[in-house]
């Protein structure tokens, strides 16, 4: 008798387990890499999960939308996602802050891939105090650069995560009489040319899908003919990148550079529904 209440004790214990271990097999694996900016750290965080041989690529810590919906895209189909962590006053920043030599340096995170150095003197900015652009500065934030794609080089896609602001050209009022024009955000329409001028995204572009019952805001620019036949197949609105892009500094242009199949999803800020829905266009 105690034998067999032994045996179902451990079958009541073994099975109320299970629950646990499923719950816990659906969480992906977290790395921290913490890395030297300056006299400042930031983090690489770093998620794992078994499943797709892709990597997903989040670098503007504002776009809460794009990593929400990555995350749960990788929970769905596995893979690995990468995102950068840099703001630690309870803020989410686009632009990159350290102090360096008793001054304050900014960069956009997405514009700093570059194997010429032109790009990141154009993104770094003095933004506090009297220091200067210099080799110094410039070799930090390019070892970030380095440190970011040694995560992403050995996948055959890296799919982007961004989310705009979709937000049309704007007449603004500082003073009295001192008016600024803010220009219409970053959507497809960014790839057209307009009113016979060409803009950088416009010179990087090859081919583009448009579809007119879409928002403008949610597209895809990609570096692949096959994966632009595809969306386009599908009627989203797709951008295919020239073999000559302009050199920006952006992750998608040294990834093309360098051979590596690239997919960069753009969605309104605050859209996670639709952005998941690009993602799933993707893996579908």
């Amino acid at each position: 008798m105690k034998i067999e209440y032994f045996k179902f004790l451990l079958l009541f214990l073994y099975f109320s387990a299970l629950p646990n271990i499923r719950i816990q097999s659906q969480n992906p694996e977290l790395k921290i890499k913490t890395i030297r900016l300056g006299d400042d750290t930031v983090q690489l965080k770093i998620y794992k999960k078994q499943g797709n041989n892709m990597v997903f690529v989040h670098v503007h810590e504002n776009e809460t939308a794009s990593l929400e919906a990555g995350i749960l895209i990788l929970n769905k189909y596995g893979g690995k996602l990468v995102t950068l962590a840099h703001s630690f006053d309870g803020q989410k920043n686009r632009n990159v802050s350290f102090r360096y030599n008793n001054a304050v340096y900014q960069f956009d995170p997405n514009r700093i891939y570059s194997e010429n150095n032109e790009p990141l003197y154009r993104t770094i900015q003095v933004v506090k105090g009297k220091g200067r652009v210099d080799e110094n500065v410039i070799k930090t934030v390019k070892n970030l650069a380095d440190e970011f794609w040694k995560e992403l080089q050995d996948y055959p896609l890296t799919v982007a995560l961004h989310n705009n602001k979709n937000t049309p050209a704007q007449l603004k009022t500082k003073w009295l009489f001192w008016h600024s024009i803010e220009p219409e955000s970053y959507s497809i329409m960014s790839y057209i040319k307009s009113f016979d001028v060409s803009g950088e995204s416009n010179r990087s572009c090859s081919d583009i899908y448009i579809n007119p019952t879409l928002n403008n805001s949610e597209f895809f620019v990609v570096t692949d003919k096959s994966d632009y036949k595809m969306l386009a197949e599908k009627r989203y609105n797709v951008v295919l990148q020239n073999d000559n892009p302009v050199d920006d500094g952006s992750m998608s242009v040294y990834a093309q550079k360098k051979g590596i199949r690239y997919v960069n999803s753009e969605a309104k800020l605050g859209r996670v529904k639709e952005q998941i829905h690009m993602l799933e266009l993707l893996l579908k």
